[in-house]
């Protein structure tokens, strides 16, 4: 097989393959079987049919079609792996049908890992902040927890107020000429006072009504209110409550103490309430720390981003975007009904930040390089069960979660994470005295079994995808 490597624009790399006829002839035997054992041709077993049958059933051109998908695969494998290209992205071909009997040329164009010039990375001055915990925030966790627990009785002796859980009845009237407002009227409508439900202003001026009670409401629609004939109009609801209900907490005892947390007392319950704060604190502290050392990276890194990385990184957004909706039983295309907008909408809005994920991984996969950083295929296939449950029943996704595509997206993202913990760790192992005294024991080190099998520096594949099943490109030479 002859492979010519030729530079192209934005970090591509035009790749010029031509498989002799031997390979062409296999590739052949190849489609034959492959189209025989999908077929059902009468009088044989699937994938038993001899050739000259299997080409009277399916076509000629058939196979060679099939033939074709296969010699790209092969033949872009080879060249990839010959010519050590490391492709960021799927190809885009450039391909004629394979004929029998003479040898078959086709190009690939990829992009290729852009130079990226980095700068200083570990010389950073800012230190990590960590904030502790207080009797304050203890008691407003405790607050939380309590109201969480809080049951509604029903207020028969003073007027509302804030927090109380009310049943309204309403009519809104445009205040300028006293017509009613389409929409803006109520039977039986459930409120949370100082919830924010409503308009601004509105619920404040219910507080002191009585059940029964006719209340007259004055606000002014916002000026972003989604109804745009509104918007800046003043108005005048006419309201009366029908339910009234006060949130009353339990008492804060040791039985309380015991329902939330298995604990003994209420200082049982402050001590566990504590801990877990400054857990979290140190945690938050830690991550907010992290992000600080990869936004000092990228400020004193200098790398070209390919158009065809963005738009992948895209790909990877709008894939979380659906799997998102999916958990809350919607689909991709419900979605962009009720948000009054298309895919192509969808992807401008998430350019900004596909550019800046494809930055990111640019620039921290240098990093990985530079600090000796690999993903053992191990953690994938960990990472993909551990995905599997989310996306099962959902073709595309799960169909994504299996692809070279979406293993690539999942490598990059462990090894971006294993590279800034190396940092972060690294640092910490210099400065052991910038741990919080007060906080939990400093967490263990990635393992070192994260740090061992060779991946391309770049986090992209030297694997051909499926010539039916990929993304590849495909145009007529």
């Amino acid at each position: 097989m002859k492979v010519t490597s030729t530079p192209g624009p934005k970090s591509s790399v035009r790749l010029d393959i031509v498989m002799p006829v031997d390979e062409v002839t296999a590739a052949i035997s190849s489609a034959v079987r492959q189209v025989a054992s999908r077929s059902r041709i009468p009088g044989f077993r699937p994938g038993k049919a001899p050739r000259q049958v299997v080409e009277r059933f399916a076509g000629l051109a058939g196979i060679l079609e099939e033939a074709t998908e296969i010699l790209i695969e092969r033949g872009y494998r080879k060249a990839i792996m010959e010519s050590e290209t490391l492709p960021l992205t799927s190809p885009t071909i450039e391909a004629q049908p394979a004929a029998e009997g003479v040898e078959y040329a086709f190009s690939a164009t990829v992009s290729v890992p852009p130079e990226v010039k980095l700068g200083d990375y570990q010389s950073f001055t800012f230190t990590p902040s960590f904030e502790e915990p207080d009797d304050k925030k203890v008691g407003a966790v405790i607050d939380d927890l309590r109201d969480s627990y809080a049951v509604l009785t029903p207020v028969t002796d003073r007027g509302a107020a804030m927090g109380d859980y009310a049943i309204i009845s309403f009519t809104g009237y445009r205040a300028k000429d006293d017509t009613p407002i389409d929409g803006a009227a109520s039977e039986k409508m459930p409120i949370v006072l100082g919830s924010e439900r409503l308009i601004p202003g509105f619920e404040t001026q219910l507080v002191g009504a009585k059940i029964g009670d006719a209340a007259t409401v004055s606000v002014t629609f916002p000026d972003d209110y989604q109804e745009e004939s509104l918007r800046g109009v003043p108005a005048r609801f006419d309201v009366v409550i029908q339910e009234l209900r006060a949130r009353i907490p339990p008492p804060l005892d040791d039985v309380f103490a015991k329902q939330v947390a298995n604990v003994e007392h209420v200082e049982g319950l402050r001590a566990e309430i504590l801990t877990r704060l400054k857990a979290s604190a140190a945690d938050r502290g830690r991550h907010e720390f992290a992000d600080k050392i990869v936004e000092y990276a990228m400020e004193n890194a200098t790398v070209e981003i390919p158009d065809p990385l963005i738009e992948e990184e895209i790909d990877g957004l709008v894939d979380e975007l659906a799997r998102s909706i999916a958990r809350q039983g919607l689909s991709f295309e419900q979605y962009l009904g009720a948000a009054g907008k298309s895919a192509e909408e969808i992807r401008a809005e998430l350019r900004d930040r596909g550019e800046r994920r494809a930055r990111t991984l640019l620039v921290l996969s240098a990093v990985a390089g530079a600090e000796g950083i690999q993903v053992p295929e191990e953690l994938i296939d960990e990472e993909v069960r551990r995905a599997q449950p989310q996306v099962q029943g959902q073709r595309k996704l799960e169909a994504y979660l299996a692809s070279e595509r979406g293993r690539r997206a999942i490598r990059a993202s462990l090894r971006r994470s294993l590279v800034v913990e190396k940092i972060v760790e690294d640092w910490f192992d210099a400065n052991p005295g910038a741990w919080p005294a007060w906080g939990p024991e400093r967490p263990p080190r990635p393992a070192a079994s994260a740090l061992s099998p060779a991946v391309s520096p770049a986090g992209g594949s030297a694997d051909a995808p499926k010539a039916k099943r990929s993304p590849a490109k495909r145009s007529a030479k």
